[in-house]
């Protein structure tokens, strides 16, 4: 199914430089937050549930494209429940039209003060390395220490920082490396 009003928020985040993107979502009593990824290929979209312990990942394919289930079962099920808890109903579920009513509530425009942080990602990616450390601080030249670039330290750099930075750092064997210190935190920079 496609997700039309993706199209002109994609274009206002082209427009601004801006590789991921933060909206709330409102469904009945529930609240998503939304993350929106264009800088991952496919793109992705999350939408966490505030106050309820899930999250609906899902791939946007060329055309802004989605399949309309939500997966896993437990997922489907927690999503089921926040429902009902919500609105006391046990009314049938569409899935489809869940994402309907998603699409007609996507803003057209970016905000940069809604940039997706490190800090919101890490909150629906619980696999990512040191998960508590989510602020840059700087690189590892690992061919120095003829080492080899870990395959963990660039899926967090992936995930945290975008496909290009991903690349960057495989190409060139570097590691991201990460502090849980605020301090600690550089402004990101590409390595001479």
């Amino acid at each position: 199914m496609k997700l039309p009003g993706l199209i002109p928020l994609y274009r206002s985040m082209k427009d601004q430089n801006i590789g991921r993107y933060k909206f709330r979502y409102q469904l009945n009593n529930l609240t998503f937050d939304c993350l929106f990824f264009i800088d991952l290929e496919p793109f992705e979209l999350v939408m966490g549930c505030l106050g309820h312990n899930f999250a609906i990942f899902r791939e946007v394919q060329h055309g802004f494209e989605i399949e309309p289930f939500i997966e896993p079962k437990e997922t489907f099920f927690a999503l089921l429940e926040a429902l009902r808890t919500a609105n006391n109903s046990a009314s049938r579920f569409d899935p489809k039209q869940f994402f309907l009513d998603f699409d007609q509530q996507i803003p057209s425009q970016a905000n940069p003060r809604n940039i997706a942080t490190a800090q919101d990602v890490v909150r629906y990616y619980s696999d990512i390395e040191e998960a508590d450390k989510v602020h840059f601080c700087g690189w590892l030249d690992n061919s120095l220490r003829r080492n080899r670039v870990t395959e963990s330290n660039l899926e967090k750099t992936r995930r945290l920082m975008g496909q290009q930075i991903h690349d960057f750092s495989q190409r060139r064997n570097l590691s991201t490396r990460w502090t849980n210190d605020r301090s600690m935190a550089v402004e990101f920079y590409y390595p001479d």
